[in-house]
């Protein structure tokens, strides 16, 4: 059989065709990112859905699993960083999270990813919540993140205000969507200068699913020293947080 033979020469502008052609490859991209959510808020609200929907020990497998949501019958919130649990049930207030996950217990909402590699960038200038999603999508647009898909992200530094919340069951004083009493009783804390991880997520157009209404984002902030995992209500940076979004 005769043998092909390739001029050095011609193999190199092979290689260089190959190359020119092939196509390139982002950082990341959100279509390797699955976000999976479980509940509704519009219809838990709407509709006084407040049991289980999901077994949250099925839900997060992976010890690099990230959530958040609400525990059933809204007894409180739930915040996975990395796989680390914090179950701050309202009954005692914020804080005292519990870190294990008790058997059978079950999420009324819940949206959650599985992250292995993050990408880094910063947020350089201070920004109130309202100004704050926009370099958000832009940081994730640049990373290769397809924005048109829900994505998760983290936050790590110092926030100059931070409102959270946790739940504690719902509300007999509740008077509707919109009104001045919550669906669930709220405790509320407002904090100055606080270190925090925020874990968020972004959805992508989809609003009152596992966000409230009028927004396509929902955060927890997870705060390690005092055992705290609480909802993110209202939000302003401090200069140079760290924002990380999904790496392949």
């Amino acid at each position: 059989m005769k043998q092909l033979f390739v001029k050095p020469r011609a193999l190199v502008d092979s290689i260089l065709v190959v190359m020119l052609l092939a196509p390139l490859c982002t950082n990341a991209s959100a279509a390797d990112i699955s976000v999976k959510n479980y509940g509704h808020f519009k219809k838990m609200v709407h509709m006084n859905k407040t049991a289980g929907v999901v077994d949250l020990a099925s839900a997060v497998t992976s010890e690099h699993s990230y959530a958040i949501g609400a525990i059933q019958q809204g007894r409180g919130e739930i915040t996975i960083v990395d796989g680390d649990v914090w179950l701050d049930y309202g009954t005692d207030g914020i804080g005292n999270a519990l870190n294990t996950i008790p058997a059978g217990e079950q999420e009324v909402l819940l949206v959650a990813a599985q992250v292995n590699r993050w990408q880094r960038s910063t947020i350089s200038k201070p920004l109130l919540k309202h100004d704050l999603f926009k370099p958000i999508l832009t940081h994730a647009s640049k990373a290769g993140v397809d924005v048109k898909k829900p994505f998760p992200f983290l936050q790590e530094g110092n926030f100059r205000q931070l409102r959270i919340h946790v739940i504690n069951g719902t509300n007999p004083k509740f008077d509707g969507h919109g009104g001045e009493q919550k669906f669930y009783k709220q405790d509320v804390q407002q904090r100055n200068n606080q270190s925090a991880t925020v874990v968020g997520f972004y959805s992508a157009g989809t609003q009152g699913v596992y966000t409230h209404p009028g927004t396509s984002w929902h955060m927890h902030a997870e705060i390690k020293d005092e055992n705290i995992g609480a909802h993110v209500d209202d939000i302003a940076t401090n200069e140079g947080v760290t924002l990380k979004l999904p790496s392949q």
